[in-house]
């Protein structure tokens, strides 16, 4: 596959994992020696790391989607840069929402044979509330490939 669809590819994999709270299948998408870069916060290096902080901070939600606006990818062979435009809709477990928007500047590698970030560097450009009031629901698993 090449890097624009595998890179098209893993980021809505990572999309999905998130709204389903599937730390497994977000922690697939990293290599190993991955760097994670929030904003305003000091990086998060290596796959156990990252994938503690994400497992924290998701479990804050008991909703958080993020949607994917539009982006970009360019390379090819084994690795390739990309950006990604993103709007995120949570709500915390105790019913306050909130709504984000930045984007995602990426570094993707082939790693042994699969297609994962080795670093993704969020950029925020708004946070404010958002109402969220409705019921949330919880989705059957994932359809199989």
């Amino acid at each position: 596959m090449d890097a624009d669809r595998a890179g098209r590819a893993l980021a809505a994999r990572f999309c999905d994992a998130v709204a389903r709270g599937d730390v497994d299948a977000w922690a697939a998408c990293w290599r190993g020696d991955g760097e994670w870069h929030l904003a305003g916060e000091a990086p998060v290096v290596g796959i156990d790391a990252i994938t503690r902080r994400f497992a924290t901070g998701r479990a804050e939600f008991e909703l958080c989607v993020p949607e994917l606006l539009f982006g970009w990818i360019d390379g090819d062979g084994d690795a390739a840069v990309g950006r990604w435009y993103v709007r995120e809709v949570q709500r915390t477990r105790t019913g306050t929402g909130q709504e984000l928007v930045g984007w995602y500047d990426d570094r993707i590698v082939r790693d042994r044979g699969e297609w994962r970030f080795a670093r993704r560097r969020f950029w925020l450009l708004y946070r404010g509330p958002r109402s969220v009031a409705g019921e949330v629901l919880r989705p059957p698993s994932p359809a199989s490939p």
